[in-house]
């Protein structure tokens, strides 16, 4: 009898790590609990993003409900100055900053560096190829498709243009505005149509005498303002949201439309290191993704199965992510 009792213990003591393995619930517990315990030593989380701070205290206010005990604090800038404030801290041995999140360019550039940290979030496999690294350096938390937009009282929907080789018509020569510094945009064309093809159309481009304006956010505001007829390039959550408000702005996705990635990683030398990926998982979940990011913010998730309305005007063209590397 002894002998059967060792047996049915070690049978059931099998059986349960068994469940444990293959219960996402239970796995995701046992991997939660030390994070947990580890955050609650730590107390605090630092974040420099690019996201809006009105946008992002409200994703910080929804983590600090499920952590009370995590303090957060935010710095925003552009993804310029994040990345310049990051490699600086990092020179003078001064590792302040947990989580990142700044724009493709700039994360490649810290990632060369060494200055991120691989970390898989278990979020991150509800991601396509391209939105996220494979390495776990970063994933994208939204995406800002590049589209046309346009006055709709300066602009007839019949008259807008709708494609690449529209925006080369003598109509619009002198009258539209356009980023002057749209590196991704070119590094991703030059990649789908091939060198030769994206140069020959950008001569072309340039010959149209747009004019040059430093932001996609203002120019948004100058387009839906009446300052210029419409813009080559905008954000379409961003443009969708002005709309939205009632402003006269329209917008036309173009095919393909190049999608610009906003990624989110944490840094190398994070003080905070499970705070850190507690923040990460929150920010990639569907909750964060369908509720706040898509559903209050008009952005766009890069999240299998979030939809939006900028989502569904985006299925009849090919969307081609930034190639950050």
């Amino acid at each position: 009898m002894k002998q059967f009792g060792k047996f049915l213990t070690l049978a059931l003591l099998l059986g349960w790590l068994t469940l444990v393995s293959k219960s996402p619930v239970l796995s995701q517990d046992a991997r939660l609990g030390p994070l947990i315990e580890g955050a609650k030593k730590e107390g605090k989380l630092q974040v420099y993003a690019i996201l809006v701070v009105s946008d992002h205290l409200q994703i910080i206010q929804r983590f600090k409900e499920k952590y009370p005990f995590i303090d957060v604090n935010l710095w925003r800038s552009t993804g310029e100055s994040i990345y310049n404030r990051v490699v600086t801290e990092a020179r003078g041995n001064a590792h302040l900053v947990d989580v990142i999140g700044t724009s493709g360019f700039q994360m490649y550039q810290l990632v060369k560096r060494g200055l991120m940290q691989k970390y898989l979030s278990p979020e991150a496999a509800s991601y396509e190829p391209g939105f996220t690294d494979p390495q776990g350096h970063w994933t994208s938390y939204y995406v800002n498709p590049l589209v046309m937009a346009y006055n709709t009282k300066m602009v007839s929907a019949a008259d807008a243009p709708k494609n690449y080789e529209e925006l080369l018509d003598p109509k619009w020569k002198g009258q539209l505005v356009m980023e002057e510094d749209e590196i991704e945009w070119f590094a991703t064309l030059s990649r789908h149509w091939g060198e030769e093809k994206t140069n020959q159309y950008l001569r072309r481009l340039a010959g149209q005498n747009f004019h040059l304006r430093r932001g996609h956010t203002l120019m948004t505001t100058l387009v839906a303002a009446g300052e210029y007829p419409g813009a080559v390039l905008l954000y379409a959550p961003q443009t969708q949201y002005t709309k939205s408000k009632g402003a006269p702005i329209e917008w036309n996705p173009p095919n393909p439309t190049v999608v610009s990635l906003s990624l989110m990683g944490i840094a190398a030398k994070a003080p905070h290191p499970n705070a850190a990926r507690l923040y990460l998982d929150h920010m990639l979940s569907e909750e964060i993704q369908r509720d706040y990011i898509s559903g209050k913010f008009f952005k766009l998730s890069a999240r299998n199965g979030v939809s939006s309305p900028v989502q569904k005007r985006l299925n009849q063209v090919k969307l081609l992510p930034v190639d950050i590397i």
